[in-house]
């Protein structure tokens, strides 16, 4: 049920900035309202809980966008998923727009996990390879695991390519046992 209302709420705010809004502002926005709300339990509650009229919400809304200087459509937005009582999905919602956001803009999210920190050049490099082979703009998140033996687990959506040496030796006992 949130997936559908996040859903609906963000094709909504994406089709209004179709006429000149700028989706990707306004997906940074609601990342960054989102990440506020996860962040400060006092506001949480203050714009989810029901002891609080819808009045007294609005006004605890308003005060707090009137300080964080968001765009107009933001803005809006954010009051009208008030309004309707949808702040308990707001993280859904921004997640929802930034892959509208990232689609319209040709682009795609890969997270990689490697055992070492790598280089700026191999980041680059790898960055390369990964828009080759996607054929899209890719926005490249880099996280040491010190778990993985070596090598680097990379994560384009649904996609996992596993290049760590944990997963090669797998690789080569199943290769060893079926051989037997």
């Amino acid at each position: 049920m949130d997936s559908t209302v996040a859903r609906r709420y963000a094709t909504a705010i994406a089709d209004a900035t179709l006429n000149g809004g700028n989706l990707e502002q306004v997906a940074k926005e609601l990342e960054s309202f989102a990440e506020l709300m996860k962040g400060s339990e006092d506001l949480r509650h203050a714009l989810l809980n029901p002891v609080f009229t819808a009045a007294e919400r609005e006004k605890a809304l308003g005060a707090i966008l009137g300080r964080l200087g968001l765009s107009e459509v933001t803005t809006r937005f954010l009051k009208l998923v008030g309004s309707k009582n949808r702040f308990a999905v707001m993280d859904a919602i921004a997640r929802t727009v930034r892959r509208l956001a990232d689609t319209r803009a040709g682009r795609v999210r890969a997270h990689v996990d490697t055992a070492s920190p790598l280089s700026a050049d191999a980041q680059d490099s790898l960055r390369r390879a990964l828009e080759k082979r996607t054929g899209r703009s890719i926005e490249l998140t880099v996280a040491v695991d010190p778990s993985l033996l070596g090598g680097l687990r990379t994560r384009i959506g649904f996609t996992v390519l596993d290049g760590t040496l944990r997963s090669q030796l797998d690789g080569l006992k199943e290769s060893l046992l079926r051989a037997e």
